[in-house]
């Protein structure tokens, strides 16, 4: 490493050359000769000497003292050479900060080991300001905040983090206890790790603690402590400390999302059960009660079997119902949607709404102005209002009491607390029931949607989860909220519609006497279906032909093309499914692209008649029908 070059500020010439050649002997080089404290100034700012050996007395003009003030704002070591000892010289040479301090004379190793130990503390002292500058550099641009207390708990030091992150200004805590940025909840927690760190030189804790904004909201710290009071140049006690309030919140929407996650998959798990077992009751019933329909038809009002026909329809029907509400507990129990208003829907329940509930119970409507509609089927959301309503003047267990029915809108997104179902993305209108009843426990109230699950006497059914997949198949969502001797409220999320009118819930659809003629395609695997849609239609005045699966119905169909009027197409059929039979259909021949196609299923689903839509116009009948819906419905696609 080459030695430094040092500056010579001496106004006697010849001493100098002496200290010159001195240095050169010592193998250092020499940065120049300056005579006046002007001349080592200019000659120290161009030369940038590694240090300067000064002599005080100069002469007139500045002296060696002021000169070493300039020095020392440039960053270079300065060794005084003087003759003088006196007080006042020494006190004004200390000022300046000199590394050294000879008296003339002096021997050339006394000079080496001065330069030398002026040159190793100014290189100390430089690889120290560095090294303060980094961590300085690394403190200040952490995102951890900083904070250093004194023994009795003040802020005597907190990082730009600390201001930035809590909200004040840098240093506007300096001196103020730090106990009152603790959350009140917290505070004495906080104040019992200080006292025993205090006590504990060297001792480190960690601990997790609310920390006030300036705001007054609560920010969640991650905080390690450590006692430095016994280390030089800290003298406090060093706080680290992370702020995890996003962290923690985004670890409870994780659990929120894999708790619903997990509901999903148990409420799909049974859905697929309760669909699949409703479609094959369905496709039986269909047989018992378009049978019992047909023969109704065909004997005479006076007849004593009219009566016992008649009993065996109703309890067809029954059993349909049944089947319908295990369509709606697997999601798929919604086909015919139309624009609703749920404030016209639940005012035109409301003399049955009366009939069902406690006669303690009061009954309230709140309703906000200009509500949009939902896209729904009327029948259901009436099942869903009529059940949340009905377990709501259950809760009041006979006891005065109020239930309020509120409708309203609200902004709602997947992180939207709800008990089931995903909440709408966007603006959604709710329903919701409250009741000031007997309220639930959490075990119980996460425990409501199970099928036949009940605290109340036995024989209730599917109960609640048959609204929840009622609310499913609606693209809806359930929020619950219980709590003990205060009640429950149901609220009931559905996306709002883009349409703003819609048709009357109640509306009349008579069943007329129809007669036409043509030939009509019936398409379905179970026997009794089609024996059924054949009686009927050949009632009609139709002559029928039927195919067992989809490949032979689009063979039969591609025979007959130009005379079928209309297909009876079953959307659930081995081999080849009624989807891709109407799909053929609508992309064969001009003859196929419009011929009329009512489609029938044990299933009802949305989600079905969403897909099919592509296909134009889609007519449905849902199994079981009985022969006058069968009528209706081709009547309609006809047209006649």
């Amino acid at each position: 490493m080459s030695q430094p070059q040092i500056l010579i500020v001496e106004d006697e010439a010849i001493v100098a050359m002496d200290l010159k050649l001195h240095l050169q002997d010592l193998g250092y080089g020499v940065a120049g000769l300056a005579s006046t404290g002007e001349e080592s100034i200019s000659l120290a700012a161009s030369q940038k000497p590694g240090l300067v050996l000064m002599d005080i007395s100069l002469g007139a003009g500045m002296d060696g003292i002021e000169a070493a003030r300039y020095m020392q704002a440039m960053g270079i070591p300065v060794v005084f050479l003087t003759a003088f000892a006196d007080e006042v010289t020494l006190k004004r040479a200390k000022d300046s900060a000199p590394y050294g301090y000879l008296l003339k004379p002096f021997d050339e190793r006394t000079l080496h080991s001065t330069i030398e130990m002026a040159l190793y503390r100014h290189r100390m002292e430089q690889e120290l300001k560095a090294s303060e500058s980094r961590m300085r550099s690394i403190i200040e641009h952490a995102l951890d905040l900083v904070v250093i207390l004194d023994q009795a708990g003040r802020v005597s030091y907190s990082s730009p983090a600390a201001a930035k992150i809590l909200g004040y200004t840098y240093g506007e805590r300096y001196g103020l206890p730090a106990v009152d940025l603790i959350h009140p909840d917290d505070q004495e927690t906080y104040l019992d790790v200080l006292r025993e760190l205090v006590q504990t030189p060297g001792a480190s804790r960690t601990l997790e603690i609310r920390v006030m904004h300036r705001n007054g909201s609560p920010r969640l710290m991650e905080v390690v402590t450590h006692n430095a009071l016994d280390v030089p140049g800290v003298h406090g006690i060093v706080i680290n400390a992370r702020d995890i309030t996003e962290r923690r919140q985004a670890e409870i929407d994780r659990q929120i999302m894999e708790s619903k996650v997990q509901q999903a998959q148990k409420l799909e798990s049974l859905g697929v059960m309760a669909g699949g077992i409703a479609h094959d009751f369905n496709n039986l019933l269909m047989g018992i009660m378009g049978h019992a329909g047909l023969a109704l038809m065909e004997i005479s009002g006076d007849s004593p079997l009219r009566r016992r026909l008649h009993q065996i329809e109703v309890a067809a029907t029954r059993a349909a119902e049944l089947t319908n509400q295990l369509l709606a507990y697997s999601g798929r129990g919604t086909f015919q949607v139309e624009p609703l208003s749920l404030p016209r829907l639940v005012d035109e329940m409301e003399g049955l709404l009366e009939t069902v509930i406690s006669k303690k119970a009061q009954l309230e409507h709140r309703y906000s102005g200009d509500l949009p509609l939902i896209d729904g089927d009327g029948t259901q959301i009436r099942q869903v209002i009529m059940n949340v309503i009905t377990n709501a003047s259950d809760a009041l267990e006979d006891r005065p009491g109020t239930i309020t029915i509120s409708i309203g809108t609200q902004v709602t997104g997947p992180l939207t607390p709800c008990l089931a179902g995903t909440p709408p993305e966007g603006e959604s209108v709710f329903l919701e029931v409250a009741d000031t009843g007997s309220g639930m426990e959490p075990d119980t109230l996460e425990r409501i949607f199970d099928p036949f699950f009940t605290t109340k006497f036995t024989g209730r059914g599917l109960g609640l989860a048959a609204v929840l997949g009622i609310v499913r198949g609606h693209h809806g969502a359930i929020q619950v909220t219980s709590r003990p001797d205060e009640g429950t409220a149901v609220r009931l999320y559905f996306p709002r519609s883009k349409h703003t009118e819609g048709r009357e819930v109640w509306e009349d659809r008579p069943t007329q006497s129809y007669q036409s003629e043509g030939l009509v395609l019936v398409v379905d695997d179970e026997e009794a279906v089609r024996s059924v849609a054949s009686s009927t239609l050949e009632r009609c005045g139709f002559t029928v032909l039927t195919a067992t699966n989809g490949r032979d119905g689009l063979k039969v169909y591609r025979e007959h093309a130009d005379r079928i009027r209309a297909v009876v197409l079953d959307l659930t059929m081995p081999i080849m499914s009624g989807d891709e039979v109407l799909a053929d259909l609508r992309g064969g021949p001009a003859p196929g692209s419009t011929v009329p196609v009512l489609l029938s299923s044990g299933y009802s689903s949305s989600d079905v008649a969403g897909n099919l839509q592509r296909y134009g116009t889609i007519h449905f009948l849902q199994k079981p029908y009985n022969p006058g819906d069968l009528t209706q419905k081709i009547r309609t696609c006809l047209g006649e």
